[in-house]
């Protein structure tokens, strides 16, 4: 998104994609140069474990490597990044001005005084309910909140030891910060902070509003059945999805009388969602400014970006997290009063979720926060404000 509107601005724009992105890339007709990268089955792995670091010391080289390579060929002003670290590393080394995007929780910036600390994915799979229970309350939520930053902070640096010869090795010098390969020259947070608390921005750090893909610009066949429908509910798998999770969820919609629209992302392929029902059409990805003004609710995991979609077109959601930043997402929502979640996890039943449905669809009052997020939201043009901060700061850098 925010390539288009530099695109637009006569700034030439070339990305370095791997393994799904590639499609992506040829969806939306983009110039790309290919380089390493994870495969979908090496993330599900790992962060559906809550382990997001997914390096060693032998790939995080290689990639490194790999990316240095593709500056060689492409020659670029400045390397534009979000969570991939490893682009931070070989751009310094290279010698390229850096912007990074990025949110707010993967920064010092983010307020953990303000959230509630996500209990369910963090500790609801290893230990009691009574216990989570324990922690989810007024003081175990208290005392989380304090340590929340510090635990972030010995995570972070816990996991990049491992990579620490390696970037010895390459000629990188790591500061103390344990945040700073998520921050570029430029930093640009992708956050309101009505939804996710900001506080003490440096000149350096600016924040510019959420960004999400349209899903292109592509209608199924069925796209005209469901114009009209009322009680229309868009399921999305997303692309941190769970494929049997969402698999479940439209076969406890199938029993009902709500039409369902339903993507598969990249979580799955269409035809791996085998269900003979009239009501329930599925695809894998919608157009947002097709489905969201549609849509009377929202099922998906949690993800950011649908998070602030839901909430720009001001349609309610039920979240079912299956990690720790799905989960500080939903959070927010149900702070918000805009949606609930949904465990997936935890008694996870036909009764639950058609429960959760009705709730959120009688209770007017989650369409009418969402539309004082909408309200908000319609202030902010992230992928717009992106662009501008880019183009300043190349204009400095050339």
């Amino acid at each position: 998104m925010v390539a288009r509107e530099l695109r637009e601005s006569g700034i030439d724009v070339i990305f370095g994609a791997g393994a799904d992105a590639i499609k992506l890339m040829r969806k939306e007709k983009l110039p790309y140069v290919e380089i390493l990268d994870f495969s979908r089955e090496t993330y599900d792995k790992k962060v559906k474990k809550n382990n997001f670091f997914v390096y060693n010391r032998h790939n995080f080289a290689d990639f490194v490597k790999d990316e240095l390579r593709a500056y060689d060929i492409i020659k670029p002003d400045l390397v534009v990044y979000d969570t991939r670290i490893t682009a931070k590393i070989s751009a310094s080394i290279a010698g390229i001005p850096t912007v990074s995007i990025t949110n707010a929780d993967a920064t010092a910036f983010y307020d953990y005084e303000k959230i509630e600390f996500p209990v369910q994915t963090t500790f609801g799979r290893f230990l009691p309910m009574e216990v989570v229970s324990l922690l989810n309350r007024e003081y175990g939520q208290r005392f989380l909140k304090k340590i929340s930053k510090r635990a972030v902070s010995a995570m972070l640096i816990a996991a990049m030891i491992k990579v620490f010869p390696a970037l010895i090795k390459l000629g990188y010098k790591p500061s103390k910060d344990p945040f700073q390969y998520f921050m570029g020259d430029l930093t640009l947070i992708a956050d309101i902070s009505e939804f996710r608390p900001i506080r003490n921005l440096p000149e350096k750090v600016k924040q510019i509003g959420p960004i999400f893909w349209d899903g292109g610009n592509k209608l199924p066949s069925w796209s005209k059945n469901i114009e009209d429908k009322k009680n229309l509910i868009y399921v999305s798998a997303s692309g941190t999805g769970d494929k049997n999770t969402f698999i479940k969820i439209l076969e406890f919609l199938s029993t009902t009388d709500y039409t369902v629209a339903a993507t598969t992302g990249n979580t799955l392929k269409p035809s791996e969602v085998i269900l003979k029902s009239a009501t329930i059409y599925k695809t894998d990805f919608l157009p947002g400014d097709f489905i969201m003004p549609r849509a009377d609710l929202i099922i998906f995991p949690g993800g950011n970006a649908t998070c602030y979609q839901a909430l720009t077109y001001g349609v309610p959601q039920i979240c079912t997290p299956f990690h720790i930043d799905q989960e500080d997402n939903a959070n927010q929502l149900e702070r918000l009063g805009t949606g609930i979640i949904v465990n997936p996890y935890n008694k996870f039943n036909e009764n639950k979720l058609l429960n959760a449905v009705e709730r959120v669809l009688a209770d007017r009052s989650f369409k009418a926060n969402s539309l004082k997020m909408r309200s908000i939201l319609c202030e902010f043009n992230g992928k717009k404000n992106a662009a501008v901060h880019i183009k300043n700061f190349l204009n400095t850098k050339i």
